[in-house]
């Protein structure tokens, strides 16, 4: 920013010197500058389209990438990997022809300015001649315009293409605002304390998915107290599973209230709710480190004795142990050698270390066989 105010009041002076000399050779110079801003910033235009183009092609990229890894599997068993591979070619493809358009289209406006400076140049030289003939300029004055026009078309030529960049930047900041501009929940609620009562209670609770879809949740009245079972029921797609992430303050409601104990969590913070409950809910998975890392979220042994008695009362303790490093071993989301319901058993571990007044489960048994979810609720 300094070099951006330096190099502009650098310019206006050296205009204001010029215009002393000779307002005739002074309007040409600037109005090079301004011709090749014009043309600059004409280009931008294209290549901003061209940019957001080929963030949307990288995104997608990764995103076939990823996902063609994470399914894998699906895709050999379907016979869909000459679809994906299609498809990820097709993204490539239209990669390198945004990036071609945008070569050539900085290519012609970086031949455009080149041509502005030597008419430029030519025509300021010609009219000085002119001048000089005329008796109106002297050859040291020329000299000496001639030095200065240089200087400003330097530093004009500086500042429009540090507002280049500057427009550049924000292509790319503007993916960020979202993200950067977000509230911080901490900065919602006074960190009320609460008191001994743990119910939790939902009061007019209104949800749609975006404002163009239907009401998914309608004035829904729900109290839960602490050591009671409240089993939720309904449809696939009722908004079983929205109403949970209501219930733990992960997605926000179109209209209504949450209480805990008694205290809108408006004045607790979201993250009363989190102090007091834990969850198994339907896409959650174990993160990258260790097994003892995924239940505990760090790696201090004092808790270990604690893991183990909870790990045998839901039936994995045996199974952990005749891994080769035991609680210590790796583990992550597309881990191979525990099935889907050992790995369901480990977040429900994870759930129950906590020690939580409030455990909600959201099909966390939709892995488990018979034996092991009776021993599970049990």
């Amino acid at each position: 920013l300094s070099t951006l105010i330096l190099n502009a009041t650098s310019s206006i002076i050296i205009a204001v010197i010029l215009l002393s000399y000779n307002v005739e050779l002074a309007a040409i110079v600037i109005m090079a500058s301004v011709l090749y801003s014009v043309v600059r910033f004409a280009a931008y235009f294209y290549i901003k389209q061209n940019q957001l183009s080929t963030i949307a092609l990288k995104s997608r990229e990764q995103s076939v990438l990823i996902n063609t890894l994470k399914f894998i599997q699906t895709h050999k068993l379907y016979g869909g990997l000459h679809r994906i591979h299609n498809q990820y070619h097709g993204i490539i493809t239209d990669e390198a022809s945004v990036s071609a358009k945008s070569q050539i289209i900085t290519m012609i406006a970086t031949n455009i300015n080149q041509f502005i400076s030597g008419f430029r140049n030519i025509l300021v030289l010609f009219v000085a001649v002119l001048l000089a003939l005329n008796n109106e300029m002297t050859i040291g004055m020329i000299f000496a315009f001639t030095a200065y026009s240089v200087e400003f078309s330097r530093r004009s030529t500086i500042v429009i293409n540090l507002i280049y960049k500057i427009q550049l930047l924000k292509i790319q900041s503007s993916r960020l605002s979202e993200i950067v501009h977000a509230t911080d929940e901490s900065s919602l609620a006074s960190y009320f304390e609460l008191n001994e009562n743990y119910s939790l209670s939902a009061r007019g609770i209104y949800h749609q998915y975006d404002k163009l879809a239907p009401l998914v949740l309608v004035d829904i009245n729900i109290d839960i107290s602490e050591n009671e079972t409240v089993l939720l029921t309904g449809d696939s797609g009722s908004g079983k599973s929205t109403f949970i992430k209501i219930l733990l303050g992960i997605t926000e409601p179109v209209a209504g209230s949450l209480f805990i104990g008694g205290v809108n969590i408006k004045k607790t913070g979201k993250h009363a709710i989190r102090k007091i409950t834990s969850s198994v809910l339907q896409g959650d998975s174990l993160f990258p480190g260790t097994i003892y890392e995924n239940i505990t979220f760090n790696d201090n042994l004092d808790n270990i004795e604690q893991v183990y008695e909870i790990a045998d009362a839901i039936g994995i303790h045996d199974v952990i142990t005749r891994l080769p490093l035991g609680y210590f071993t790796q583990v992550g989301d597309m881990s191979d050698f525990l099935s889907g319901g050992e790995k369901q058993k480990l977040l429900i571990v994870r759930a129950l270390f906590k020690k939580p007044k409030i455990l909600i489960l959201d099909e966390a048994d939709s892995n488990l066989d018979i034996f092991s979810e009776k021993k599970v609720f049990d």
